[in-house]
């Protein structure tokens, strides 16, 4: 859902809270992100001269709206000097809007005017809908039989991406992105210990892996009879063992919290722990990436930050802070 904001005399359009799920991700592995699904345009790319653009608006003048883009990149080139290129993301959760090729071309104009370079422009659709007519990924203007625009950009829709395709790839964040992806549900539970001990059998640091690791969590959730059957799975099968050491590692705090409820209610808190823990480390993974060396008094303030909707409002208000100042500690 899009929550609308007077500001002037336009409207605002918030972005939903699924875009900014995927942006705190696809900036944390932003060139895992680009070697995945832009191989050609990565190749060029410097990715030691990333700088995320946070104040990139959309104005659209005939619907009286103002609207901020999801992720634009200004990137260095390995070979260009001092040139630069923008890649601009969206990620949208539906395809309800019928003019969204349109809009894109919209988007790349207003880049393009304000920058002057080559734009890399790149749509990923999230919404698990098995699309029957697919979205365009370009937009054609002309009259009689001349084409006076051409523009295409990359458009990425995960459902209809089979995750068997990436499972041998190196790339860790294509092992979170398969909880979108298309599967079989009736695997869903095996699946997930599988994404899971994939990405713990990645090359990533802690705070990133927590970041993919959350990302699991978040779009495959387990309940009753699956999340049992997913216990079963991790704690009998040897495949699984890290998957179990990490699961008991977001659990302890909370089975021993809960001992005096019983078992099962402690681990669930242990999981809710957990979660708030890569909650915590993914907000100051992203802090450091934006401000640099974090200091200790804020790392402090945040691990003893306990409310999911509280983590989640500073995750989203970071994104858009332009110093640590700025950020409702």
């Amino acid at each position: 859902m899009i929550a609308d904001q007077e500001v002037g005399t336009h409207v605002y359009i918030m972005p939903t809270h699924i875009d900014h799920i995927f942006k705190g991700l696809i900036e944390a592995f932003f060139q895992e992100f680009m070697e995945l699904f832009c191989p050609s345009e990565a190749a060029l790319i410097d990715f030691g001269r990333v700088e995320f653009l946070r104040e990139e608006h959309f104005t659209d003048v005939h619907r009286g709206t103002h609207r901020r883009l999801d992720l634009v990149a200004k990137v260095g080139l390995k070979e260009g000097g001092e040139k630069f290129v923008l890649v601009h993301g969206e990620f949208e959760a539906s395809r309800k809007s019928p003019d969204f090729p349109r809009r894109m071309f919209r988007y790349f104009c207003q880049l393009f005017l304000r920058h002057d370079t080559e734009i890399i422009p790149i749509a990923v659709f999230t919404d698990d809908a098995h699309w029957k007519t697919p979205v365009p990924d370009q937009f054609a203007m002309g009259l009689a039989d001349r084409t006076f625009v051409q523009f295409d950009y990359h458009l990425i829709k995960l459902k209809h991406l089979d995750y068997r395709r990436f499972v041998d790839s190196a790339n860790p964040l294509a092992f979170a992105l398969m909880a979108k992806m298309d599967y079989n549900r009736r695997e869903q539970v095996r699946l997930k210990a599988d994404f899971l001990r994939w990405i713990l059998g990645a090359p990533v640091d802690p705070a990133r892996r927590s970041l993919l690791v959350d990302f699991v969590e978040t779009y495959m959730p387990l309940a009753g009879p699956d999340q049992a059957e997913f216990q079963q799975i991790v704690a009998s099968d040897q495949d699984y063992v890290e998957v179990e050491q990490m699961i008991t590692v977001y659990e302890q705090e909370g089975i021993r919290k809960g001992i005096q409820q019983g078992r099962q209610e402690g681990r669930q808190e242990g999981r809710q722990e957990g979660r708030q823990e890569g909650r915590q480390e993914g907000l100051l993974l992203l802090l450091e990436r934006r401000f640099g060396k974090v200091p200790v008094a804020v790392k402090q303030r945040i691990r003893r930050i306990r409310s999911a909707e509280r983590l989640d409002a500073l995750l989203l208000a970071v994104l858009d802070a332009k110093s640590l100042e700025d950020l409702p500690f």
